[in-house]
C-alpha cells in the first residue's frame, strides 16, 4: 500500500483523523476533505487510488459526490469504499450498481475499513 493516495471524503474530523493516522503510518498519502463540494475537482486534480466516501455530509450527500465522480471522465473509473452508518440493504445495491463501488458500514469498525481498503487496492495495512 505504500506509495498509494486515498482521498476521504468525511465530515467527522475525528474518524478522517484517524483514517489518516492510521494510513499515513503505513506509508499511504492520504488527503482530507470534508466538503462534498470540492470532493469531485480535489479527486480529478490529485488522481487519488482509493476514495473514501461518507454518505452523510453537510448540504450534499455522499450520493451527490459519487454521481458526479462517476459523470466526470476523469474519476469514472476510480474505486469508491462508501463507509457510512447507513447500510440498508436497498442503499447497498444502490450504490454497489454505480460501478467499482464499495461498501463497510461504519458500525463494524475501523480494522473492517482497513481490511476492505486492502481488498481493493492491495498490500498490507494492518
Amino acid at each position: 500500500m505504500e506509495g498509494k493516495k486515498i482521498l476521504v471524503v468525511e465530515d467527522d474530523q475525528s474518524w478522517a483523523r484517524l483514517m489518516e493516522i492510521m494510513l499515513g503510518g503505513r506509508g499511504v498519502k492520504v488527503v482530507l476533505c470534508p466538503s462534498p463540494l470540492n470532493a469531485v475537482e480535489l479527486a480529478k486534480r490529485i488522481h487519488p487510488d482509493l476514495v473514501v466516501l461518507d454518505i452523510h455530509l453537510p448540504r450534499f450527500s455522499g450520493i451527490w459526490v459519487l454521481r458526479r465522480l462517476r459523470q466526470a471522465e476523469e474519476t469514472r473509473g476510480i474505486p469508491v469504499l462508501v463507509s457510512s452508518i447507513l447500510s440498508s440493504e436497498r442503499r447497498i445495491r444502490q450504490l454497489e450498481k454505480m460501478g467499482r463501488t464499495y461498501f463497510v458500514p461504519k458500525s463494524k469498525g475501523f480494522g473492517a475499513l482497513l481490511d476492505r481498503i486492502e481488498e481493493i487496492i492491495g498490500g498490507s495495512v494492518r
